[in-house]
This record gives C-alpha cells, sequence and structure tokens, in this order.
C-alpha cells in the first residue's frame, strides 16, 4: 500500500505544468533557423508584446538605406560594410537573398519604394544621396521586376544623412546634410513626370533623422545637429497638400542615428546613438492621442540601422516592425544581427 500511493504521489508531480523562467530579453547566441522566423510567433490576447529573433542579413552593415516593397519585402541597400551591397529580406519565408549591387556604392543614403499606384509612373525601389566620399545627388531606381538599376535624374543639390517617404506616385526627401551645413528644403520626385521640385523646408533642419508616412503626411522624427551632442526628439509633419509642416509632441528621448516606421497610427521610434552609447530604447507616438508611450526595449541597442513595418498581406497578415543590420556602438561599428516585434 506505501509503495502504491508513493507511486500515485509521483504521477501527481508529474502531470504538474512545468514552470518556465522568463527569457531575460538576451537574442541567441545562434541565429534562428530559417525555418521558424517567417511566421510571426503566436502569443495570448493581451499578452506583452516581445522582440524576437530572425535571420542574420548576410553582409553585416551599418548606415544602411531601407525601404519596404508590397508590404513584406523589405531592400537593405549600401551602408559601411557594403556600400554597393543590396539585400532582400522576404518577411513570409524569413529568407534573404542578395540582388544586383548599386551602381554607385553610398553610406547614409535615403530610399523608399513605390508599388500599386494606379496612375503610369516607374514603381520600384528608389536610392538617393548619401556619401560617396562625399555627399551626392545621384540617384537611382530599381525595377524589381527585372531586377536591374538604373539611374534617374538627380536631386537639386547633394544630401546624405536625411530620409526619404514616398506617398503615392511621389517620393519626399527630408532633413539631412550637404557635408558641411544642414539641409532644410523638402525635395519632391514625382514618378510619374520624372522630375523634382522643392517645397517648404524642415522647421528643424537636421541630419540622422527617420521618416514615416503617416495618413497621407511626412513625418520627421529625432535626428541630430551635426553632432552626437546635439540629439534632438522633434516631430515634425509636412501637409502635401497644403505645402506646410506642423510641430508634434517630441520624442521623449532625444537621438540621432534613428529608425521609424509606422503601422496603424503609430510611430515606432527606435536605435540611436550619442557619445557614450546606443539606445535599447523603443517608443511609441500615438496619433489618436498625441502622445507617446514606452514599447518593449530593443534587445540589441544599435544605431545606423534599418527600421522596417511588415504585414497585412496573405504572407504575413499581421505587422511587425524589423530592425535590420545597424551599428551596436557609436561610430562605424556594424552587426549582421536582426530582430522583429509583433504588433497588433
Amino acid at each position: 500500500m506505501v509503495r502504491l500511493a508513493l507511486l500515485l504521489a509521483l504521477a501527481a508531480v508529474a502531470c504538474q505544468p512545468i514552470e518556465v523562467a522568463p527569457s531575460s530579453g538576451t537574442p541567441p547566441t545562434e541565429p534562428a533557423t530559417r525555418a521558424s522566423v517567417g511566421a510571426p510567433s503566436s502569443s495570448p490576447a493581451g499578452s506583452p508584446a516581445q522582440w524576437r529573433r530572425i535571420a542574420d542579413i548576410p553582409t553585416p552593415r551599418s548606415e544602411v538605406a531601407a525601404a519596404v516593397y508590397e508590404q513584406d519585402k523589405v531592400y537593405v541597400i549600401g551602408g559601411f560594410g557594403g556600400a554597393d551591397r543590396v539585400e532582400r529580406y522576404d518577411a513570409a519565408t524569413g529568407r534573404w537573398d542578395r540582388l544586383a549591387d548599386l551602381p554607385h556604392g553610398v553610406d547614409h543614403a535615403m530610399s523608399a519604394a513605390v508599388f500599386g499606384i494606379q496612375t503610369s509612373g516607374d514603381e520600384g525601389v528608389y536610392v538617393f544621396g548619401g556619401y560617396a566620399g562625399a555627399a551626392t545627388a545621384r540617384s537611382f531606381r530599381l525595377d524589381v521586376t527585372t531586377g536591374r538599376w538604373s539611374e534617374i535624374a538627380p536631386m537639386p543639390s547633394p544630401r546624405a544623412a536625411g530620409a526619404a517617404v514616398a506617398i503615392n506616385t511621389r517620393l519626399y526627401i527630408v532633413g539631412g546634410t550637404d557635408g558641411s551645413r544642414l539641409v532644410s528644403p523638402t525635395y519632391v520626385y514625382d514618378v510619374t513626370t520624372r522630375d523634382w521640385r522643392t517645397l517648404a523646408p524642415i522647421p528643424t533642419p537636421r541630419d540622422h533623422l527617420a521618416a514615416v508616412a503617416l495618413n497621407g503626411r511626412v513625418c520627421a522624427v529625432a535626428g541630430r545637429r551635426l553632432s552626437l551632442a546635439a540629439n534632438l526628439g522633434s516631430l515634425e509633419c509636412y501637409l502635401p497638400e497644403t505645402d506646410r509642416w506642423e510641430q508634434l509632441a517630441d520624442a521623449p528621448t532625444p537621438r540621432g542615428g534613428v529608425g521609424a516606421a509606422a503601422w496603424d497610427g503609430r510611430i515606432y521610434l527606435v536605435g540611436g546613438e550619442q557619445s557614450t552609447g546606443t539606445f535599447k530604447e523603443v517608443e511609441i507616438y500615438d496619433e489618436r492621442t498625441g502622445s507617446w508611450s514606452r514599447g518593449p526595449d530593443l534587445p540589441t541597442p544599435r544605431h545606423g540601422l534599418g527600421v522596417a513595418a511588415v504585414g497585412g498581406t496573405s504572407g504575413v497578415p499581421r505587422g511587425s516592425i524589423l530592425v535590420l543590420a545597424g551599428g551596436p556602438t557609436p561610430g562605424g561599428s556594424q552587426t549582421a544581427l536582426c530582430e522583429a516585434l509583433d504588433v497588433r
């Protein structure tokens, strides 16, 4: 009888749920397997969002340009460690592909993509300016159907470390520097007429900023005034209909060398650098409330990174904020590490 009671007690213990210690937030030493990185992880309703590791970019880089095409493919272009390198991440499969090299190697370039337009125009992935020894005005378009690059009309003047945003058939270039001074005019390139115009200047000139499209507006966030010691939290949005800028609430943490992406009326501000290190803070602006909140910290703080929102397709139904490559320490450092934050 004693032995039977002991066996029943052991069986009861074995059937209890095993308690697992919470993750520390540190990414695994080895990259996630390619079979597991494509689909977002599932979590119970109401549970806090968490970062997850996705496949490393094949070429470690920083000060990259990044653009999203068809909502689930991210193009990472140029940068320190691969000035002419172009690699594409497919969020549906979790795989990276190398594409045709950029004809003109650059770092600190600006990039955006045009797709799904209802009128005639040159769809594709566009790259503007950047540093090629010095700031350049040269601009290029990748035809994603043929995989070939072609040079388009240059910007009105050289520019690097700015940001590019696509809205319908127009690509807006905001902020940046000509290599010695901040550039304030806003440029717009029309993919139907293939020409440039100069628009109202950004109220707070800055470089190393990020910009997103938010309900028909071009929203520029954070950046700096030519120095790691002059970081900014400014959030300003350009209204194409009236050719004017409006000022919104500053981000809580001033920083340059940042990336940002928009999803469901929110701006996700990620990364950045200062002289003492890189930023882990993820801050989220909600246009419905006009306020900022704190998101889950970036597991691997870095700057000069590519940030992109993907989702809303059959292959990737849920939204994710992807953080690709970048520099883990201030200056010219590089990493291959990539992470994703699933968002509702």
